[in-house]
């Protein structure tokens, strides 16, 4: 199993560049360097080196489809590569990326290595999918056309992410605000409203009674750390159990049912695998690499492990078509399978593939656009449940304090 590396070395020129290589051990990393003509200052293995700032210095996808977009111009307008790179590394907006592409140029122009072999030493960087869409492109040589499509559909990819995460984050902020105004009412309001009837000898109301026991109950210190000390292990075993296979499976299956939002989500990820298959295959990749790279983009490990199963059927023989591999698996639906299906028939696969996506999209699109108002109505419902018990709650008492005053 091959490891992540950390390292800072510097070109036989004196050039500084940082960056990441996977290996198998710490001797093959230091072997891998020299082969790349680079002098090594630090090595390390990023299980020890992890930090919050290596976290959030991560390259992001708007920084990589600007990097593919304006290589692939340049590209076409005949620039060289020494003149494109260092245009690429000025425009660079982050230090991590401009420090890859100056790795990239260095391991290119003085190792010898190839475009796609040069961006595989930089994993934080650059996915499986964009080194062996561009390593496909190096062989058939039509880099600038391949560059346009892996942009084209980190566009595509990103502008649905940001649109389900836009959906999402809107029920979330009125979803966690309600819950907050619940505990605020029961917690504070309603104990000064028991103490303002004790005052004047008004009997709390049975329901009073409940919540202010409750509130007494939660409000223990012992209990209090006992729920906090709970929440903690659950949080732990739970975080565990995500770390297996088996976890991460269950915690998936969950997720794709939850209502809605399980649709979008299953939905969404079809899209994303048709695009990936059909961006790829269209690349001059074969299927059953395609279905490798396919593997780690579902970001979906009940669809992972089935695209695994596929490929394994595919490159082992037991299957003869695309839609026979998937189809054993039982998580794609028979629109998908019967897409390509016809596709192969017709000898057009790619292209029954992005139709698909484009209905998987459109279907996500029209979910995503009723989700804010079905979550807003829920909501809304709920708040009214929760000010009409607090109206009874406050209520009875207060009609008894104003027969005994008058």
């Amino acid at each position: 199993m091959s490891v992540t590396f950390a390292y800072r070395a510097r070109t036989p020129s004196g050039e500084r560049v940082e960056g990441t290589m996977r290996a198998i051990d710490r001797g093959s990393a230091l072997a891998a360097l020299r082969e790349r003509m680079l002098i090594p200052s630090r090595l390390e293995s990023l299980a020890t080196t992890f930090s919050f700032a290596r976290l959030f210095a991560r390259s992001k996808p708007g920084e990589r489809l600007a990097f593919f977009r304006a290589y692939a111009a340049l590209e076409e307008s005949g620039v060289d590569f020494a003149t494109s790179f260092e245009l690429l590394i000025a425009q660079a907006r982050t230090t991590r990326m401009r420090e890859a592409l100056a790795s990239i140029r260095a391991d290119v122009e003085r190792g010898g290595e190839k475009l796609w072999t040069a961006m595989s030493y930089r994993p934080d960087e650059f996915s499986d999918l964009e080194v062996a869409m561009v390593a496909a492109g190096e062989e058939a040589g039509n880099r600038e056309e391949v560059f346009d499509r892996l942009a084209a559909f980190l566009e595509r990819d990103e502008r649905l992410r940001k649109r389900l995460s836009a959906a999402l984050l809107y029920p979330a902020i009125v979803v966690i605000a309600a819950i907050a105004i619940s505990v605020y009412l029961f917690a504070f309001v309603i104990p000064q409203f028991a103490q303002l009837f004790a005052s004047f000898g008004v009997a709390p109301s049975p329901l009073m009674l409940a919540l202010l026991s409750l509130s007494a109950f939660f409000g223990n210190p012992v209990v209090a750390i006992a729920l906090l000390s709970s929440c903690g292990a659950v949080m732990i075993a739970s975080a565990r159990a995500l770390s297996t296979i088996e976890g991460a499976i269950a915690f998936d299956a969950l997720r794709m049912r939850t209502p809605l939002l399980g649709d979008a989500l299953r939905k969404s990820t079809l899209a994303r695998v048709c695009r990936v298959l059909a961006t790829l295959l269209q690349s001059g990749v074969n299927l059953v690499r395609a279905l490798e790279v396919a593997v780690p983009v579902a970001e979906s490990p009940i669809f992972a492990r089935a695209i695994e199963f596929s490929r394994e059927r595919i490159a082992g023989g037991v299957s003869a078509s695309l839609d026979e591999a998937l189809a054993v698996s039982g998580h794609f639906p028979p629109l998908l399978l019967g897409f390509i299906r016809v596709g192969g028939t017709a000898g057009n696969v790619p292209q029954m593939l992005v139709k698909v996506a484009e209905y998987y999209e459109e279907d996500v699109e029209s979910i995503l656009s009723s989700l804010p108002a079905i979550v807003q109505t829920i909501v809304t419902l709920g708040l009214g449940v929760v000010v009409a018990a607090i109206v009874y709650v406050v209520y009875v008492p207060l009609s008894s304090l104003s027969t005994s005053i008058h």
